[in-house]
């Protein structure tokens, strides 16, 4: 019997079930993400993530109702932070004196795992000791809401550090998994849910998702939001009622979750209203919540710029001195961010594929070229993107105001004054923006495979698929020899 084809014209190359329509590559997105999500929450030792304790910090701050940034004396100028366990302090201060000295080369990066055990086992339940972390205290409580709920539960039944920072760790899996899984199943009928399949399971957006941090949240609202947006203007296809309201409701959290990405969040006010399952007014009502959101949390969370320097030792940072240099100046700006390309690119994009942990370990290059095969083809066989071109100009130029904000903040905040290239660029940041960046790029370059039988996409589909999950697997393997040997 013939297999019957999708809405955009073409078969899937997994075929539902009776009874019951399974969407694949929703499906294959959950299994995928939950099973390397877990693999690397298992793997990664406590407070190894990216900037983990300083994410861990604020999380506990504000399940002690330490909602907005608090200020605490520090004798080398102004911070902020909170309270933390003497337990956690203590797994960090290990932690930190382990991956400041790391074994040589081939000896695995972890060189006692019995010492982080024990200092896990600790009760969790313990006096406090006050910690700075500023770069985390601007946050809001949006991104951190599951792992808030992770450690009120483990501080409800009196775990240990290790069992709270591991269910920190899994409720943070598995919000940010089920917001993309969201956006998968919106783009059910179209090809194009192939192409965010790649950036959902590139194997640094699924080791983020599965640490504590607020990236994982921020990460899944933008993927969820660029789905929806994509679909409604580059795909032109209606939303429902559910799908109109949670666009809302990302591009309200969004900015919250993280500010940088406020022009991606402003795209909602260009949705098509044709596509939208509610009253054009909505849009603009919630266009206008969530800047003004931003901006009230900015006004917030804007003095702890002034304990940025804390975070380089020995390095003038000044946000201030810094904009005078650039405004006195604009040419040498500019010469900066050639330097910045010229050289830190290769690290750059190797951190959007994956650089794991506070080690920074790349992914192997291997694993980079299949996550590029896999993204070719999946806008290859993806229909073509058909917004108008107002739209298309609007969100082109709303990502590279993107990119430039993310550049500005880390030059303006991280950046020492008068250096010749912006410090702190990483490729990570980088990967809230690769939805539209390909939404964009598949109706600009006409790469299509053409051919109409229904079966047509069924080979394409399968590359995809094996292309990251083999990418996932080299990149677990290599991280696993890595730390453990």
């Amino acid at each position: 019997m013939p297999e019957s084809s999708t809405a955009s014209g073409r078969a899937s190359a997994f075929p539902s079930t009776s009874g019951f329509r399974v969407e694949p590559c929703a499906l294959l997105y959950l299994l995928l993400s939950a099973l390397f999500g877990c693999i690397f929450l298992v793997m990664n030792p406590p407070l190894w993530g990216s900037d983990e304790f300083a994410h861990f910090g604020r999380a506990y701050a504000i399940d002690h109702g330490q909602i907005v940034p608090r200020e605490m004396p520090d004798p080398n100028g102004t911070n902020f932070g909170g309270e933390i366990p003497t337990t956690v302090n203590a797994l960090r201060e290990y932690a930190a004196e382990a991956v400041a000295t790391l074994p040589e080369p081939p000896e695995p990066r972890v060189a006692d795992p019995g010492a982080y055990a024990e200092l896990a086992a600790q009760p969790l339940q313990a006096p406090h000791i006050e910690m700075g972390f500023v770069n985390t205290s601007s946050y809001s409580p949006i991104a951190y809401l599951p792992s808030v709920l992770g450690l009120r539960a483990a501080e409800l039944v009196g775990a240990s550090v290790g069992a709270a920072l591991a269910t920190m760790r899994l409720c943070t899996l598995i919000a940010s998994t089920s917001l993309v899984w969201l956006g998968l199943r919106a783009l059910s009928e179209h090809r194009f849910k192939w192409a965010v399949l790649v950036v959902a399971l590139l194997p640094m957006t699924v080791f983020q998702a599965s640490m504590i941090t607020a990236d994982a949240v921020t990460n899944a609202l933008a993927l969820l939001f660029s789905c929806l947006f994509a679909k409604a203007a580059f795909l032109r296809a209606r939303l429902s009622t559910w799908e109109s309201w949670t666009l809302c409701a990302t591009a309200v959290a969004l900015p919250l979750a993280k500010p940088t990405y406020v022009i991606l969040a402003l795209l909602l006010a260009i949705t098509p209203a044709a596509q939208l399952s509610l009253r054009t007014p909505v849009k603009y009502l919630a266009t206008v919540v969530g800047a003004a959101a931003f901006l009230a949390w900015t006004a917030v969370s804007a003095k702890t710029s002034a304990g940025m320097h804390l975070m380089r030792p020995g390095v003038h940072v000044s946000q201030d001195d810094q904009l005078q240099l650039v405004l006195a100046d604009p040419i040498r700006f500019v010469g900066v961010l050639v330097n910045t390309f010229v050289q830190l690119e290769p690290d750059i994009v190797t951190g959007m594929f994956g650089t794991l942990g506070n080690t920074a370990v790349p992914i192997p290059a291997t694993a980079v070229a299949m996550c590029l095969v896999a993204a070719v083809v999946a806008v290859g066989f993806s229909e073509p993107a058909c917004a108008d071109r107002p739209r298309l100009l609007v969100t082109s130029a709303g990502l590279v105001l993107s990119v430039a904000a993310i550049f500005g903040a880390l030059y303006l905040e991280w950046t020492a004054v008068g250096h010749f290239t912006i410090d702190g660029v990483q490729g990570r940041y980088f990967l809230p923006l690769a939805v539209l960046a390909l939404a964009v790029y598949a109706q600009l370059v006409p790469l299509r495979w053409q051919a109409a039988p229904p079966r047509s996409s069924a080979v394409p589909e399968k590359v995809v698929v094996v292309m990251v999950t083999t990418a996932l697997a080299l990149a677990a393997l290599k991280y696993w020899y890595v730390l453990w040997g």
